[in-house]
């Protein structure tokens, strides 16, 4: 590649976020499934429904510990006037029976226990006493007290899980107990991860504190990203603003997608955006969002690249508004953000600006939502002081105080 006319650095246009994801959705592909052990795939994304070939419990079981009676003949009951049945056995989990409840018994049964057949109800042992070979029970109970049924939690043929769905320790423990030790998940996304500027360096570089250097914090912050949506981060390095350099690293990335920061915004050295057009296309560059507006995208070889600012703040945003959903879709998973949110009063005005959206950084106090003053989108460390923020629709000039809006919380 050789040397372009400074010109062609320029934005053609700033896309809308709405016609920049609509593009992106036509380019992503979902990966493929793959089947794991349970204990692997926590956080995982389930690749097909998950149906019940079983009922949980398969069997009827006690509740708690007591006495398996036939519920009818405790009708009465009482304190003052006991029912008085014959003890003719005892059932512990995990074994089951042969014996049968009959007219007139009772049997001692644990909690799990396989409720034996003649009985529909079991009384808690605090409400009966033995004598010898006697039950005392005082008090009723009726039928199908304390007995969990077969099928109560999960039915055979019911659908259980629907694939999307990242998987929590609980859905782990209820696919187990539809005695499946594996599970369809799909393929992890591999996501190269590229710092660029002459000026960066590592974290333990001796030079890092030397004027004019600055610490690649941007590659542990999108790492984390990745990592955190279930991704597999791959870690490229910082790479220096030369044109040739860029283009080796963009061909020749390992992955299914590449997330640069740095190198794409209009500046002499900003080579990124000339590099992907030289060797694939170029779909978006520049959006109007703020922070965030040199970010863009384009495909090489049929992968995709995205281009994020080097402001750490607007890389944050800019992952979050591209990188994210379609790291969801590759993965089958619903598009839309993660965030948990919330409605609260703005504590003073809120300031934006008309035709492009805005992500405000807000902190949360007494209850009402407090706009950080540290807007830079330099500034990294408000982004681990604010609670969350609040979007600003790009037809709308702002928030009055008082207001109520919506936090994406972080």
């Amino acid at each position: 590649m050789g040397s372009h006319d400074v010109r062609m650095r320029g934005f053609a246009s700033r896309t809308d976020l709405d016609e920049a994801l609509s593009r992106l959705r036509a380019l992503v592909r979902r990966l493929g499934a793959e089947e794991v052990a349970l204990d692997e795939a926590l956080g995982r994304t389930l690749a097909d429904d998950v149906v019940a070939a079983r009922d949980v419990p398969a069997f009827r079981k006690s509740a708690v510990d007591g006495y398996a009676v036939r519920a009818v003949e405790t009708f009465g009951a009482s304190g003052q006037d006991p029912l008085v049945l014959s003890l003719v056995g005892e059932v512990l989990p995990g074994v089951v029976g042969e014996r049968r409840v009959g007219p007139g018994e009772a049997v001692r049964i644990m909690t799990g226990g396989a409720v034996p057949e003649g009985a529909d109800a079991v009384a808690m042992a605090e409400v009966a006493a033995e004598r010898g070979g006697e039950l005392l029970l005082s008090d009723a109970v009726t039928p199908g007290r304390n007995v969990a049924a077969v099928g109560e939690d999960i039915r055979r043929g019911e659908m259980v899980l629907r694939a999307g769905r990242v998987l929590k320790p609980q859905d782990l423990g209820v696919i187990a107990s539809l005695a499946r030790p594996r599970v369809a998940v799909v393929q992890r996304p591999r996501i190269a991860v590229l710092t660029t500027g002459n000026e960066l360096v590592s974290a333990d570089d001796p030079e890092a504190d030397r004027p004019g250097r600055v610490i690649n914090s941007n590659r542990y912050t999108l790492e984390g990203l990745v990592a955190e949506l279930g991704c597999l981060p791959l870690s490229l390095g910082i790479a220096g603003d030369d044109e040739q350099v860029l283009g080796e690293a963009v061909k020749s990335f390992p992955g299914d997608i590449l997330v640069t920061t740095g190198a794409t915004s209009v500046g002499k050295e900003d080579f990124l955006p000339l590099v992907v057009r030289a060797l694939g296309e170029l779909v978006v560059h520049g959006m109007n969002i703020k922070p965030g507006s040199p970010a863009g995208f384009g495909v090489v070889g049929e992968r995709l690249v995205f281009l994020l600012p080097g402001n750490p703040v607007a890389a944050m945003v800019a992952f979050d508004v591209l990188v994210r959903p379609a790291l969801q879709l590759m993965l089958g998973q619903e598009e839309g953000r993660r965030n948990p949110r919330l409605r609260a009063r703005l504590r003073r005005k809120m300031a934006s600006a008309l035709n492009r959206v805005e992500f405000v950084r807000v902190c949360l106090v007494d209850g009402e939502v407090e706009p950080l003053r540290a807007g830079g989108s330099g500034v990294l460390s408000s982004m681990s002081k604010a609670d969350g923020f609040v979007i600003v629709p790009r037809d709308v000039e702002g928030h009055e105080a008082g207001e109520l809006v919506e936090v994406y919380l972080l």
